[in-house]
């Protein structure tokens, strides 16, 4: 095999797969990235760690063609600092050895293995797909990602749910302390085999946040394509002034989501509207004296209470104490309510809008968390957060 690249491609498809190579140490072809050659002209490169994985195709010149495998993180620091145009050659009588990566007068050599090793990735045939913007998918995983649970026992929790409509995308993260639901209007221009018009699949935790990480800035369209246990992800990156093909391929959670519309309350008796901004600094203040869990100590929390018209905001731990006041609109009953202090920033970090509306019942109930003023946004949130008992 004797391959040659232009630097900046080799190293952007490298960059972009390495969240693909698995780093359990288990099998050593995982840990690498397989090198295919594809006519004189093009060479894929693949990484797969046994749940998600993806190929990228990209321009080469190709003396000798050839599948090898290797090591993703020794490759990405060689090639990252070579001055020029790269080529990788090895000896095409060797099923394994020592390869060449070169580039003007630099040389290494890193050892590789044969293709035959690197596992054989599913072959999917999709009966569903859909399209969504790439900045507006990476914002809704942004404001809902930190919700999902890393509870090994609840699996269906280990995931973000999508719900897929012909003109909307619903995103829900839930860890059994915070529930958090985006929903945006959008035209997904959704086609089925059987001819539904509403879709529903979990994507897992470690899927969601590598295409997060893929995901651009722009409003060009990722294609999502599904089969009953997977999903394909489609898309483009840009090389210079050419556009890349890459294909993201994961697993989903093949179990059924909670019904988390059955958290939200029905009726409450407090109503609250506050200034986003207030509540998180005052929060962000909070938390410099309440603590993480320690072994044998629960969390201390951050306590409301909403008497009249002000949100007075309280925390008590071994570090120290805190109190401050916010200025607020209310109306019905005045309340007293605790949450841990990093729940509550998380959220308020996740919404985008100036002035919140709070909604309670009792003390002991779910606060639910939403943007005052919606109604005619094609963007809206709904976060749950689940208070703790106080102490008196």
């Amino acid at each position: 095999m004797k391959v040659t690249f232009k630097k900046e491609e080799l190293l952007l498809a490298i960059t972009k797969s390495l969240g693909c190579v698995s780093t359990e140490k288990t099998i050593n072809s995982i840990e690498g990235i397989l090198i295919t050659t594809v006519g004189d002209s093009q060479c894929q490169l693949c990484a797969y760690d046994l749940e998600k994985g993806i190929k990228i195709m990209i321009g080469a010149e190709v003396e000798t063609g050839g599948v090898i495998v290797m090591n993703g993180n020794k490759l990405s620091s060689i090639v990252k600092y070579m001055p020029g145009n790269v080529t990788i050659e090895t000896n095409s009588e060797e099923e394994s050895g020592m390869a060449v990566v070169s580039s003007g007068r630099s040389k290494f050599q890193i050892h590789y293995i044969s293709g035959d090793t690197f596992p054989q990735m599913p072959e999917l045939n999709p009966d569903r797909k859909f399209f969504l913007p790439q900045k507006m998918l990476k914002k809704l995983i942004g404001q809902t990602i930190f919700a999902v649970s890393q509870d090994e026992t609840r699996p269906a929790l280990m995931g973000l749910y999508f719900e897929i409509t012909e003109n909307s995308v619903t995103v829900v993260g839930c860890d059994s302390y915070r529930v958090a639901i985006r929903e945006n209007k959008v035209e997904t221009n959704i086609t089925t085999k059987s001819g539904e018009t509403e879709i529903s699949f979990i994507i897992p935790v470690k899927t969601v946040a590598e295409l997060s990480r893929l995901l651009e800035d722009k409003d060009e369209p990722i294609q999502f394509s599904l089969t009953r246990k997977h999903a394909l992800f489609y898309f483009g990156m840009k090389c210079g002034a050419q556009d890349k093909e890459a294909i993201l391929f994961s697993r989903l959670i093949d179990v059924p989501y909670i019904e988390y519309k059955r958290f939200i309350p029905k009726e409450s008796k407090t109503f609250v509207e506050v200034e986003r901004d207030a509540l998180e600094d005052s929060l962000e203040r909070a938390s410099i004296v309440t603590e993480e869990r320690v072994v044998g100590q629960a969390k201390s929390v951050v306590r409301f209470s909403f008497k009249d018209q002000i949100l007075g905001v309280s925390a008590l731990s071994v570090s120290g104490n805190f109190f401050d006041e916010i200025n607020i609109e209310k109306t019905g009953n005045d309340l007293e309510i605790g949450f841990p202090c990093k729940y509550l920033i998380e959220i308020l970090r996740a919404t985008d809008a100036g002035q919140l509306k709070l909604s309670l019942t009792s003390s002991y109930m779910i606060m639910v968390i939403e943007g005052a003023n919606t109604e005619e946004s094609d963007s809206k949130f709904l976060y749950l957060a689940l208070p703790v008992k106080l102490r008196d």
